[in-house]
């Protein structure tokens, strides 16, 4: 006869090695840190009045570090790649694509209620089209609210950005060097990497080695030297 479950075996990924228990739990955490930050950023701009309630599931957490874990350890574990330990690179990368595979927040609202409803502080004074345009960007912020806590936590694992070298001066003699050179300023290069991301893990097909790939690349410009130990250590390729 046969079953209409499925059972799961919990599997034990902790080892003494690399992957302990120290090291998951602080992935925990900057998983935590990175939801935490985007929670605030969107309450911080919707209309209390707006009947939104936002929810994170601690257990597809769980999955979440199981699962990055598991693709982790067959790469460390292959005789054909030789790395010793995972670098930040692949570190943000599996966690952040079985983030998005499991997406563990969720947003609850009535049922004759619709998410276009929202309500936006700080729109009072605007003309009726800038109003609309900051409504509609906070909608779909809320509608990928998993794809923006992955962004904020590759972003918080890889850049340094109280350490940023590229500053105003700098950005300048790159103008004066580059005439045609996109970016006045740091944050703005930063706020087009933000989007950048955002796009792709919201509209790509993603890989934890596209991911990876993707953040190598942001690191190669000069400014990137914020990112510290990424390119040091010769063994974790």
């Amino acid at each position: 006869m046969s079953s209409n479950y499925v059972y799961l075996k919990r599997i034990d990924v902790i080892d003494a090695k690399y992957f302990t228990e120290e090291v998951t739990e602080k992935w925990k955490d900057n998983i935590l840190d990175s939801y935490d930050d985007v929670f605030h950023a969107l309450k911080a701009i919707i209309d209390p009045v707006s009947p939104i309630k936002f929810y994170i599931s601690k257990s597809l957490i769980e999955e979440v570090i199981v699962d990055a874990v598991i693709g982790l350890q067959k790469i460390t574990n292959s005789t054909v790649h030789h790395v010793t330990f995972p670098n930040t690179f692949k570190i943000a990368a599996y966690l952040s694509y079985w983030w998005l595979r499991h997406k563990p927040v969720s947003i609850h609202y009535p049922n004759d209620y619709f998410l276009e409803y929202v309500q936006i502080k700080g729109t009072e004074g605007m003309d009726e089209a800038c109003a609309e345009e900051v409504r509609q960007k906070a909608i779909w912020r809320l509608k990928h609210i998993n794809e923006l806590v992955a962004v904020q936590l590759v972003m918080t694992l890889i850049f340094r950005f109280d350490e940023v070298v590229c500053n105003d001066k700098e950005c300048k003699r790159i103008q004066k060097l580059n005439p045609d050179s996109s970016f006045t300023n740091f944050e703005e290069m930063k706020d087009v990497i933000f989007q950048k991301l955002i796009y792709y893990l919201a509209y790509r097909p993603i890989a934890p080695k596209v991911i990876e790939h993707i953040l190598e690349g942001y690191t190669f410009h000069p400014a990137w030297g914020l990112t510290g130990a990424q390119w040091t250590v010769a063994d974790q390729l």
